[in-house]
């Protein structure tokens, strides 16, 4: 190999992007559409280094062991996990077992749970029972936990607004650049 080659691959290395792949669990459209917005921002401070590749999946995915796994697998790779839920309600059994389980594969990943509650004020936050059950999940695996409330664009619920990854079904799409190729 001559050394032009050799010299345009360092070149290439040093300036390719990373790509951070995180999973994220919502619990409505709503919720994953302010996780979207969430990322774009941690984005925006990160520079063009980076691009996020977001793994949506509804917490509804606890139904199927097999999807369920698969996320667990992703959090493991990832710097975070995203959870967007919404503060006034109760965190079924299923659902806190399928957390911890992703809680201990960021712990053995050294990765961060980014809880975004919605439904409740800010100052409602510490008296939340998600958020009381996702900080006691957090601190049993040893990782850090951060927060954040948001107002969720309700306005829109209902409108049929169009969207490839939106759908009745337990399953969110998967994005179309991870589709395998079929010939």
């Amino acid at each position: 190999m001559n050394n032009a080659g050799r010299y345009g691959q360092c070149f290439a290395r040093k300036f390719s992007r990373t790509i951070l792949e995180v999973p994220m669990l919502f619990d409505d459209d709503d919720a994953r559409e302010a996780g979207e917005n969430l990322c774009n921002r941690v984005l925006a401070h990160l520079g063009p280094r980076y691009a996020v590749h977001l793994l949506p999946w509804k917490l509804s995915v606890t139904r199927f062991p097999q999807l369920a796994e698969i996320v667990v697998r992703e959090a493991m790779g990832s710097p975070f996990l995203l959870v967007m839920i919404n503060g006034e309600d109760a965190v079924t059994p299923e659902i806190e077992a399928f957390i911890r389980q992703c809680a201990d594969a960021l712990h053995r990943g050294g990765a961060a749970m980014v809880a975004q509650l919605h439904g409740i004020s800010e100052d409602q936050l510490e008296s939340s029972l998600v958020y009381r059950c996702l900080k006691g999940i957090a601190e049993d695996a040893k990782i850090p936990i951060f927060s954040t409330v948001v107002e969720l664009n309700q306005q829109s619920r209902g409108a049929g607004r169009a969207s490839p990854n939106r759908s009745g079904s337990p399953f969110v799409a998967i994005p179309p650049q991870t589709l395998p190729i079929v010939s």
